[in-house]
C-alpha cells in the first residue's frame, strides 16, 4: 500500500469514526433542528436577541477555517474533519448544532489557536439557535 492510500484510507476511517462519534448528539436533537438538549448549551430567546447573518459573522469564521476550510488539506487541517468547514453558508449551517456544542463545552477552538471572544460565541450561539441566517 502506497503512503498516498494509507493517508487517504485513515482520513476516511477519521472522518467516519467523528460521524459515528457525533450520531448520538444529533439523533438527541430530534425535531429540533439546530437545538441541543436542555443544558448543553446556553438557552437563547430569539425574539429577544437576533441572529446574526452568517455573511455577519466573518470574526467567527476566520477563527474556525484557521482549520476547518475546504481549502486546507492534510496537516494544515490540524486534525479537523475532512467536510466539517465554515467557509460556505452551506457547510457551516450542516454542522451549526456540532460547532456550538463544541465551543460551548471548550473543546473548540483547541489550545493553541485563536480563541472565540465572549462575543463571537454569542454570535455563533444565536446563528446556530435561531435559524442559521444566511
Amino acid at each position: 500500500m502506497t503512503d498516498s492510500r494509507a493517508r487517504t484510507l485513515f482520513t476516511d476511517l477519521r472522518t467516519w469514526l467523528f460521524a459515528l462519534a457525533l450520531a448520538p448528539l444529533a439523533t438527541a436533537c430530534g425535531g429540533d433542528e439546530g437545538k441541543e438538549e436542555a443544558g448543553d448549551v446556553p438557552e437563547i430567546d430569539c425574539a429577544e436577541s437576533p441572529a446574526p447573518k452568517f455573511s455577519e459573522m466573518s470574526a467567527v469564521w476566520n477563527k474556525c477555517t484557521t482549520c476547518h476550510s475546504s481549502m486546507l488539506t492534510g496537516a494544515s487541517r490540524v486534525n479537523a474533519p475532512v467536510g466539517v468547514d465554515f467557509d460556505t453558508y452551506a457547510t457551516a449551517k450542516t454542522h451549526a448544532a456540532t460547532a456550538m456544542h463544541e465551543v460551548n463545552e471548550g473543546a473548540m477552538p483547541p489550545a493553541g489557536l485563536p480563541a472565540l471572544s465572549a462575543e463571537e460565541e454569542d454570535q455563533l450561539y444565536r446563528w446556530a439557535s435561531c435559524g442559521t441566517p444566511e
